[in-house]
């Protein structure tokens, strides 16, 4: 149990590891072998084989961040691993701040981003009831650069730590539970969606779309949709609301 955990979180059982390969696979192997009636929550202090969204791979490196599953069956079924993503990004941002002092925003849908480079990474994951009512599980990793380090050529252009965005050394323990804390709070989904939109790093940008379908096209991200959806203008003036895909920012605009 981590030290500085609030009291009102005491039930929430922790499951702590050195290294492990990654959180979200232990917080999956634990939800096949038993029933959800309470949430758990998976820490390691490194990952061997941190993973992100479509199968990409999450630097890891032990004692350089906090990486931290939430194993948990959402109290409203209708959500949709989107929202749960977005909400998450959100309860994340709000830590960040509180704790560290950080200005960071999110990039739709699941990374947090410090003058445009990512600090953080979110991957949501779920299983689905056989009866067709909601979630039998949600699983919601969160992997967040805390320590300066020395990261790979390939990452060295985008990606950051919370020590090099702040100039100061973070209290990882505290950091935990008061993303747990957080994370457990009770909010208003509207409220979260609102606060979603604010922080979006992406809205009046040009970006370059990477559809599920494999089209590639460019658009104007112009609002963030009640569903946390990405609401773009293609070159031609169509308005399309993004569920599901890649985006990335033009170094080039055009105009609508």
């Amino acid at each position: 149990m981590l030290e500085n955990a609030n009291k009102d979180l005491q039930n929430i059982k922790i499951i702590r590891y050195t290294v492990t390969d990654s959180t979200n696979t232990r917080a999956r192997e634990y939800a096949e072998k038993h029933s959800i009636d309470a949430p758990v929550v998976f820490i390691a202090d490194g990952q061997t084989s941190g993973r992100g969204r479509r199968g990409r791979s999450f630097d890891s490196q032990t004692d350089a961040g906090l990486y931290i599953s939430f194993l948990y069956k959402p109290k409203t079924q209708s959500l949709d691993v989107s929202k749960i993503t977005a909400f998450a990004a959100v309860k994340v941002c709000r830590v960040l701040s509180r704790c560290a002092g950080a200005d960071v925003g999110i990039k739709w849908v699941n990374d947090i981003y410090h003058n445009g480079k990512k600090l953080c990474g979110i991957l949501t994951e779920g299983e689905f009831s056989l009866n067709g009512k909601g979630f039998d599980y949600v699983i919601c990793g969160i992997g967040i650069n805390i320590r300066k380090r020395k990261f790979s050529e390939e990452l060295s252009e985008i990606a950051t730590t919370l020590e090099d965005a702040t100039g100061e050394s973070v209290d990882k323990e505290l950091l935990a539970s008061e993303l747990i804390a957080e994370f457990f709070s009770s909010s208003d989904t509207s409220e979260l969606i609102r606060e979603y939109k604010a922080r979006s790093v992406l809205i009046g940008n040009d970006v370059e779309v990477h559809a599920i379908s494999g089209e590639i096209y460019s658009a104007r991200v112009i609002d963030i949709s009640e569903n946390a959806g990405l609401v773009v203008q293609t070159a031609d003036g169509e308005v399309k609301e993004l569920i599901s895909a890649e985006v990335s920012v033009r170094k080039k605009s055009f105009s609508i």
